[in-house]
C-alpha cells in the first residue's frame, strides 16, 4: 500500500507568505519594478493611441491593425508578468537571496513560465467553454418548471468544478517551472492531490484580503456610479455599460498606479505561499529528481 502523500501545512504556509511578502518587500520591489513599469506602459499605450476599442467595422484594415496591436501589448504584459513570477519565486524558494536592484531577463525560465501561463489560461477557457456548451445542449432538452432549477444546479456545479480545476492546475505552476526547470503542468496538477481544501484556505487568507483592498481602492477612484445597478431595459443597460467603460478609461492612469503599488505585495503573498507549499510537498534535495 502506497503511503499517503504529504499535505500542505496551512498555518505555516500562510505565515511564510506574509513574512516573505512584507519582510522581503524591498527585494521583491527591486526584482519587479522594471517589468512592472513596462507592463504599465503597455497597458496604457492602447488607451493613449486609441486602439483599445477596435473600429465598429471589424473587417476593415484599421480594426485588424488595432486588434493585432492590442494583442502584441497584451502578450508583452503576460511575458513581463512571467518574468516577475520567475524572479519572485526564485527568491521565495531560496534559490537567490539578498537585496536586488532590478531583474530583466529573457532566458528559458521566463519563456517556460510564459508558456505555462498561456497554456493554463487556454485550458481554463476551454474547460469553461466545454461545460457551457454541454449545458446548452443538455438544457435545451428540458422544458417547464424543472428547467430553471436544473440550470441553476448545473451552473453551481460547473462553477465549483472550475474553481477546483483552476486551483489545482495553477497553484504550483510557478515553483515547478522554476525549481524543476521544466514545463510540466501535469506534475503541478498531480502534486496538489488531496490538498484542494488546504490550497483554498491558504488563498482565502493570502489573496482575498488584498483583493478586497484593491476593490475598495478602485471604488474610491472611479466613484460609486461605476457600481450602480444597471437599468432593466436592454438598450438603456447597453448605454450604461458604455458610459461605465468611458468612466473607467478616464481613471486609467490612477488604476494602473494602484496596480503598480499593490502588485509586489500580491506577488509576494501568492508566490510565497505557492513556494512554501511546494517545498512541503517536494523537499529541496528531491526537487530536481
Amino acid at each position: 500500500m502506497n503511503p499517503r502523500p504529504p499535505g500542505i501545512p496551512v498555518a505555516e504556509t500562510i505565515r511564510f507568505a506574509y513574512a516573505f511578502a512584507f519582510g522581503q518587500i524591498g527585494a521583491i520591489i527591486g526584482l519587479v519594478w522594471l517589468p512592472l513599469m513596462l507592463m504599465a506602459f503597455l497597458q496604457f499605450l492602447p488607451y493613449a493611441i486609441g486602439t483599445t476599442y477596435p473600429a465598429s467595422d471589424t473587417q476593415s484594415a484599421a480594426a485588424t491593425g488595432d486588434a493585432l496591436f492590442n494583442l502584441v501589448c497584451s502578450t508583452g504584459v503576460v511575458f513581463l508578468y512571467a518574468m516577475n513570477s520567475v524572479s519572485v519565486t526564485r527568491q521565495a524558494l531560496g534559490l537567490r537571496q539578498g537585496a536586488a536592484s532590478f531583474h530583466f531577463a529573457f532566458g528559458w525560465p521566463e519563456w517556460r513560465m510564459f508558456a505555462a501561463i498561456v497554456v493554463c489560461g487556454l485550458l481554463l477557457v476551454a474547460a469553461a467553454g466545454t461545460y457551457v456548451l454541454l449545458g446548452s445542449v443538455f438544457l435545451l432538452r428540458l422544458a417547464g418548471l424543472w428547467s430553471g432549477i436544473v440550470a441553476d444546479a448545473y451552473t453551481l456545479i460547473g462553477f465549483c468544478l472550475l474553481v477546483w480545476f483552476a486551483l489545482r492546475l495553477v497553484f504550483l505552476v510557478a515553483p515547478v517551472v522554476v525549481a524543476e526547470e521544466r514545463f510540466d503542468l501535469v506534475r503541478a496538477f498531480l502534486l496538489t492531490g488531496r490538498n484542494f481544501w488546504q490550497i483554498f484556505a491558504i488563498l482565502l487568507v493570502v489573496a482575498v484580503p488584498l483583493l478586497i483592498l484593491q476593490c475598495l481602492a478602485l471604488a474610491f477612484i472611479v466613484g460609486p456610479a461605476f457600481f450602480a445597478p444597471l437599468p432593466s431595459d436592454a438598450a438603456a443597460a447597453a448605454v450604461a455599460v458604455q458610459q461605465r467603460f468611458a468612466l473607467f478609461d478616464r481613471h486609467m492612469p490612477s488604476v494602473i498606479g494602484l496596480t503598480l503599488i499593490l502588485t509586489p505585495f500580491n506577488l509576494g503573498l501568492v508566490l510565497g505561499a505557492a513556494s512554501r507549499a511546494y517545498r512541503a510537498l517536494v523537499p529541496a534535495k528531491t526537487a530536481l529528481n
